[in-house]
């Protein structure tokens, strides 16, 4: 039986058959590949995202996902399935994937967040704010129920 990750890895999970070796080297292979993606594919990413009149910031440890959140920029900004279908065209042109999720979850202060298949081991976690004027929950109303 294997002594428990590292604290280096907390939080992580693993099968139980992994080895501490292996839950190191799972780690390791996913750190670098979200840092690839962060360097090859996300200006892509944050063009699209422009296009649509919405500013991209990251947010997070870029450890077991890469959190990015979309907020509004230009008073033309494009409504969020608009949003969403461009940046995850983009993910798809630059990596091959860039399949979404669509169940969205509400999150505080009106963010809509997505999950979006960048790879095999790259996940982003889109959150998108509300544009002005929106109620806060009506970007989740009327675009997904």
């Amino acid at each position: 039986m294997r002594q428990p990750p590292s604290p280096c890895l907390n939080g992580w999970t693993f099968p139980d058959h992994y080895t501490d070796a292996a839950c190191h080297y799972t780690h390791a292979v996913r750190t670098a590949e979200i840092s690839i993606f962060c360097e090859r594919a996300l200006p892509a990413v944050r063009a699209a995202a422009r296009e649509c009149g919405y500013a991209l910031a990251i947010h997070g440890s870029q450890q077991r996902d890469l959190d990015i959140v979309a907020i509004p920029w230009t008073e033309e900004a494009t409504n969020t399935e608009r949003l969403l279908n461009a940046i995850a065209r983009a993910v798809h042109d630059e990596t091959g994937w860039g399949h979404w999720h669509d169940q969205p979850a509400l999150k505080p202060h009106g963010r809509v967040a997505y999950t979006i298949t960048a790879s095999a081991e790259v996940h982003i976690d889109l959150s998108i704010m509300p544009r002005s004027g929106q109620p806060p929950s009506s970007i989740f109303e009327r675009e997904h129920v």
